[in-house]
């Protein structure tokens, strides 16, 4: 019986394949493969039942039963016609039996099917599931021998029947139920969060099925943006809501929307005066009056039937289009595409007048990059070069060129290969590819260029590019194959700050001035998303100008604050001036900017000398367009004949004291406006209050260091140490830190292990550290656990640096091993310890003690050198007899 019941299952879970979407349809041929599945199952499990004399016990009504009381009678005696007539085949006996249980069971599933819907069973129904098998088993009273087992017999039977016919159901029943949620998630995707209509996938999936002959309508809200600024995105999104609920009124499941306030129709009524009937029922009922926010909204709408053979995009162009211009012909209007009546200009030739595809909806993408406040990728700057291909007539491909600083990235291509990106321009080379006047560039004008202008333009573009940079531009950039550049500066303040480039590769005249005007539309979309970008840079910009000053040293934080000033305000040279107290000027910190010229030495400023001075006087930034022109302005002699805008910014601390001064120089044709003066205060900012903390810190540091440095001459005194060994030994230590090119934490960790190295003394009594004979083992034991106990000591210090404490444990470690505390050899002993045992044994040396004479200094090397690979690092006492030099009085 296990063996049957094994056979049941697998069937049930082959059979539950055959389920393949939500909901299900009963279709015929499916509904037939089914019952002849079941049939076949009921003949397989017959094969394999456990026989019972003339009887056999197996599962065979189970598949009877199921399709019994899920199709009726007909389907399930077709299930039971088989066994039974196998079983007659086997024995008249069993084939009997077989027949009265199979006719039971027909008749009492046939009864049940009324009450009992296998679709939505309950829990509660469970029992009646039993009720089909009641007459099966019942042949068992009558086999000879087996009365005093018959009811127990029986009632297995019963109990195994429906447990499986519960079991086959579970089965069916989990698969129905995984293709529900898979459906239910599917739908749940196609829909509109906030309408409940379909989304914008659900749209795609549909308009790429839409037969000819059906109609597709583009609906925008008017003037939504006033209702949400108005009343708040609450109201907007009921606004939104209302008008979901009118258009599924009117056409069920055919409405979408699209993004926004954009919905769409796709409708299937057979004309298009039936499509426009509704949509005109649509605006009636939105333009009802009413009390609420929501009333009286108007809509605008473009319709386009389906042509043969058209594809969905070039069908959303159309309806696009039309859309387009019920909203530039007074909103609240209805135009059908291609008969729709146009705007036209009377004096403008008939040649010029062209569609605008896509023009509405590339605005609104540009809307919608500007509404998501977030900086702009090159995926972006795409989908905005995109629409212009999309839009503008005649152009086949296309390029972006960005401002980044001083120069021009290549950050989005159309129509030529991706290598072409990244690319970089400086200035001057876009505007020896522009070709005109520098003033129609600065002014953004257009500019078209037939094959000839544009050989000519790379022949100079060519001189200031590498060589594998115009390689890129010949081959990626299909060269050969141009025939018209479009070339738009977009400009932003009076600066030009991106290229775009239309191209076509197949007409000389493809960009009529109609074209040329409208490339200018995107040209100032893009500036507006530059504005924005711009925003979001500065902001990032300060903010990791802030991060990274915190941690930087004096020279970092002045080459960081230079270098981000030149790029955030893109100057040509930038030169931050740090206020001097003790000679109360300005002297030159950092400087940025291409083309530093080494003719020009930063000038270093007496107080009351130049702009700087009077901009820290005055408290203010000072702008002024031509410093030749300036009264007091500070001019070197060799100047560079361009950097003449000149903007001044101080730097103050918060009592008003002068920090420094950031100097910032443009070109004549590029002065500072009123946004740079905002944007460079806030910079200076920044700046000043950094400056002013790491002045505090540097106080800090100063005054942490002479007091290490006074417990270093403390212990001179006490241990017979020759007067300056502490001065001495630091700065041995620093000159081989800096010719190991040591970091500036490094160096001061350094420094102030040799300060404190010989602390832990103060814990050796003054018999043993005092003793002017020779040291007995066990003296000389207490004398060297001064290191360890002096690595105790400093650890107790909060701010002191890990590395200076392992100069004081260590610094008495040998190179072989054989030194202490901790008997470490080769590089286990700390880099820092290895390089101050050097110097601490040098000057014990080259100094006069109580008990002996000071060394000269060629001998103190040869009895280093004795030591090396024994006990010094060799190639770190290479270095030390390269760099030390006798100190005055030490050779005599």
């Amino acid at each position: 019986m296990l063996l049957n019941l094994c056979l049941l299952l697998t069937a049930a879970f082959v059979l539950s394949l055959s389920y393949r979407e939500w909901p299900v349809r009963r279709a015929p041929a499916a509904h037939w493969a089914r019952v002849a599945f079941a049939a076949l199952t009921a003949l397989l499990l017959v094969q394999y039942g456990a026989s019972l004399g003339d009887l056999k016990v197996d599962l065979r009504y189970v598949p009877v039963a199921l399709v019994t009381l899920r199709y009726g009678i007909g389907a399930g005696a077709l299930v039971a016609l088989g066994p039974v007539g196998w079983r007659l085949l086997e024995s008249e006996v069993g084939g009997a039996v077989a027949l009265a249980n199979a006719l039971s069971v027909l008749l009492l599933g046939g009864v049940l099917r009324a009450r009992l819907n296998l679709k939505g069973l309950r829990v509660s129904q469970w029992p009646l599931l039993f009720v089909p098998f009641l007459g099966v088993g019942l042949a068992v009273f009558a086999v000879p021998g087996a009365q005093p087992l018959a009811p127990w017999l029986y009632l297995g039977m019963l109990a195994l029947h429906g447990a499986a016919t519960l079991a086959v159901l579970g089965v069916l029943n989990a698969r129905l139920q995984l293709l529900r949620l898979t459906y239910e998630a599917r739908q749940q995707s196609r829909r509109d969060d906030l309408t409940g209509l379909g989304n914008r996938q659900a749209f795609d999936e549909r308009l790429a099925r839409l037969p000819a002959g059906d109609q597709l309508v583009l609906l925008d809200v008017d003037q939504f943006r006033r209702l949400n600024e108005e009343f708040g995105a609450a109201v907007g999104d009921r606004a939104l809501r209302y008008i979901a609920q009118v258009l599924r009124d009117e056409v069920g499941e055919d409405a979408y929307r699209l993004s926004g306030e954009e919905f769409a129709l796709l409708l299937d009524l057979g004309s298009e005066t039936a499509a426009r009937a509704v949509v005109e029922r649509v605006q009636a009922r939105l333009a009802d009056p009413g009390e609420v926010p929501w009333a009286n909204l108007s809509v605008s709408a473009g319709l386009a039937t389906r042509l043969p053979r058209e594809q969905p995009g070039e069908l959303r162009h159309r309806a696009d289009e039309a859309l387009y211009l019920a909203k530039a012909n007074g909103r609240n209007r209805l135009v059908l595409s291609p008969h729709a009546p146009r705007a036209l200009n009377a004096a403008a030739p008939a040649s010029e007048i062209r569609p605008r595809h896509s023009l509405w909806q590339a605005q609104r993408s540009t809307l919608n990059l500007l509404a998501q406040r977030r900086p702009l990728t090159d995926a972006d700057w795409l989908e905005v070069l995109r629409g212009a291909v999309d839009t503008l007539d005649g152009v086949e491909a296309a390029s972006l060129n960005i401002r980044e600083g001083n120069r021009f990235r290549m950050c989005a291509v159309f129509g030529y290969e991706p290598d072409l990106l990244g690319l970089e321009f400086t200035e001057s080379a876009q505007l020896r590819w522009y070709g005109a006047p520098a003033e129609d560039w600065r002014r953004g004008k257009p500019r078209s260029a037939t094959m000839s202008d544009m050989q000519r333009a790379w022949l100079d573009e060519d001189s200031v590019l590498s060589g594998t940079d115009s390689e890129r531009l010949t081959r990626a950039g299909r060269r050969d194959q141009l025939r018209t550049n479009l070339c738009v500066p977009v400009v932003l303040d009076g600066e030009v700050v991106a290229h775009l480039n239309l191209d076509s590769l197949s007409r000389e005249d493809a960009f009529p001035p109609g074209v040329m005007q409208d490339a200018q539309l995107f040209a100032q979309q893009i500036a507006a998303l530059l504005q924005l970008q711009d925003r979001w840079r500065e902001l990032e910009q300060l903010s990791h100008l802030h991060a990274h000053l915190s941690r930087a040293d004096d020279e970092q934080l002045a080459t960081r604050l230079a270098d981000t000033a030149h790029d955030l305000l893109r100057t040509t040279y930038t030169l931050l001036l740090r206020y001097d107290p003790y000679t109360d000027t300005l002297i030159p910190a950092a400087e940025a900017g291409l083309g530093v010229s080494p003719l020009e030495a930063p000038p270093t400023l007496a107080r009351g000398e130049g702009l700087a001075w009077r901009a820290l006087s005055a408290g203010h930034v000072i702008r002024v367009d031509d410093i030749l022109a300036a009264r007091g302005a500070f001019r070197p002699p060799v100047s560079h004949p361009d950097r003449r805008a000149l903007m001044a910014v101080p730097l103050l601390s918060r009592t008003g004291d002068p920090l420094g001064a950031l100097c910032l120089l443009r070109d004549l044709s590029r002065p500072f406006r009123t946004p740079d003066e905002a944007l460079a205060q806030m910079l200076a900012s920044v700046g000043a209050r950094v400056m002013e903390g790491r002045a505090h810190v540097t106080d800090l540091e100063v005054t942490v260091d002479a007091a290490l440095n006074m417990l270093g001459v403390a212990l001179e005194a006490r241990d017979f140490e020759t007067q300056g060994h502490t001065q001495r030994v630091q700065d041995l230590a620093r000159r081989m830190g800096e010719a190991l090119q040591l970091s500036g934490p490094q160096l001061t960790a350094l420094r102030r292990g040799a300060a404190l190295h010989d602390i832990g003394k103060l814990c050796i009594p003054d018999a043993v550290l005092l003793k002017p004979g020779a040291l007995s083992a066990e003296e000389r034991a207490v004398v060297e656990r001064h290191a360890p106990l002096g690595a105790a000591l400093v650890a107790r210090i909060p701010f002191l640096e890990p590395e200076a404490q392992q100069v004081v444990r260590s610094h008495h470690e040998r190179w072989d091993g054989r030194g202490y505390p901790d008997g470490l050899a080769g590089t286990q002993t700390p880099l820092l310890a290895r390089v101050f045992a050097l110097c601490d044994v040098y000057d014990a040396l080259t100094s006069e003690r109580p008990y002996k004479r000071a060394m000269s200094h060629a001998s103190a090397l040869a009895v280093l050198r004795d030591g090396r690979g024994t006990q010094f690092d060799p190639d770190l006492l290479d270095l030390f007899c390269r760099v030390v030099t006798p100190r005055p009085g030490v050779e005599s």
